[in-house]
């Protein structure tokens, strides 16, 4: 798998000392997904499949980050029942205001002439 974008650690998350390392990058892998639609929708499964983790360590790293309220975790269902259709992940940080749109491009590198 070949990623084509990079990605941005905000100080307020680099120097959290509850997050672990992965925790963080996890983090600024989830602010680049989200940089285009304002929230990430990559599951569990491409986090496990990308980091080689299993996918409940996955599922404990996203929720630490949603317990500190560095992400919020919306799930939207199915027509009337309860089987989730696809889980939304915003990006909170300073003040806990969501992120879209990050000021900075996050967008693949491109080659350039350095005459």
């Amino acid at each position: 798998m070949k990623a084509t974008y990079y990605t941005i650690l905000p100080a307020e998350i680099r120097l959290d000392k509850r997050l672990s390392a992965f925790e963080k990058i996890l983090f600024s892998d989830i602010l680049a997904l989200a940089n285009k639609k304002g929230y990430c929708y990559a599951t569990n499964q491409y986090f496990a499949k990308i980091y080689q983790m299993s996918i409940s360590s996955i599922s404990h790293a996203i929720s630490k980050l949603v317990d500190l309220d560095f992400i919020k975790r919306i799930y939207e269902y199915k027509d009337k029942t309860k089987m989730i259709e696809r889980r939304k992940l915003y990006v909170q940080i300073n003040n806990n205001i969501p992120i879209k749109n990050f000021p900075y491009p996050l967008v693949e590198n491109t080659k350039q002439d350095v005459g």
